[in-house]
């Protein structure tokens, strides 16, 4: 545990120490461009959690394995819902005190890639 909290310092820490940084909002918009690319990579996590749940469900044989099926499902979807609730807690957030107003109304992150730039 503490090496992936280690590396997450290490890949996070010259995102913030080369922010020039001035107000409280451009500290949210940091905020809030870090999250539209980690939302989407946890939806991903939980959705193949979920998935690889039902796959040991519907294959296994064997009750002890069903079970584990089981939790997997259970504990995949609790993430799933979590996740989809903190996302719209944030877009509440965003909404309610103007931050991130250049997207206007878009509360989607979007996944970032070679053509768009998600602003």
């Amino acid at each position: 545990m503490k090496k992936f909290i280690a590396l997450g310092f290490v890949v996070s820490a010259p995102l913030f120490a080369s922010a020039a940084v001035s107000t409280i909002g451009s500290i949210l918009d940091l905020l809030v461009g870090f999250l539209n690319y980690f939302v989407p990579a946890l939806i991903t996590i939980a959705v193949v959690y979920f998935i690889w749940g039902v796959i040991t469900f519907m294959t296994s044989s064997d009750e002890e394995a069903k079970k584990m099926g089981r939790t997997k499902i259970i504990n995949g979807l609790i993430g799933l819902f979590v996740i989809v609730a903190f996302w719209g807690i944030i877009g509440v957030v965003k909404r309610t005190f103007g931050i991130d107003a250049a997207t206007g109304d878009k509360v989607v992150p979007c996944t970032p890639t070679a053509y768009s730039n998600c602003n």
